[in-house]
């Protein structure tokens, strides 16, 4: 029943919920119900997605949660795009290629599911 919890892209999806709910917690109150709530939306959905996926019962399907796991991780990229262009705080390059790797490695793993 847990067999995502040994998928590195799972790992790197928790260790990135991490940090988006640390940053968010530079905004300012008036983006409380917000930009906040929907980074930390987007962020889990990420996780979520690629557990639900994993759980399915074919590639195909494991391959659809992988692209929903994927768009949700494109909302977080937007969202804190949002945030340094309201000068809210600056995203760090580590974080922003953390995102980018993680997003190649979930379209990776998707791109292996379509050709076996």
């Amino acid at each position: 029943m847990n067999m995502y919890r040994n998928l590195e892209v799972w790992k790197e999806s928790i260790f990135l919920i991490k940090d988006v709910y640390k940053a968010v917690e530079l905004l300012p109150k008036s983006e409380e119900y917000n930009l906040k709530q929907q980074l930390k939306r987007s962020v889990v959905l990420v996780a979520l997605n690629i557990a639900e996926g994993k759980n399915r019962r074919t590639a195909k399907d494991f391959g659809n949660f992988l692209v929903t796991a994927n768009a949700s991780l494109a909302e977080v990229d937007a969202a804190f795009a949002i945030c340094e262009e309201l000068n809210y705080f600056e995203v760090s390059k580590e974080l922003k290629d953390r995102i980018d790797l993680l997003g190649r490695k979930i379209s990776s793993l998707r791109n292996s599911l379509t050709r076996s």
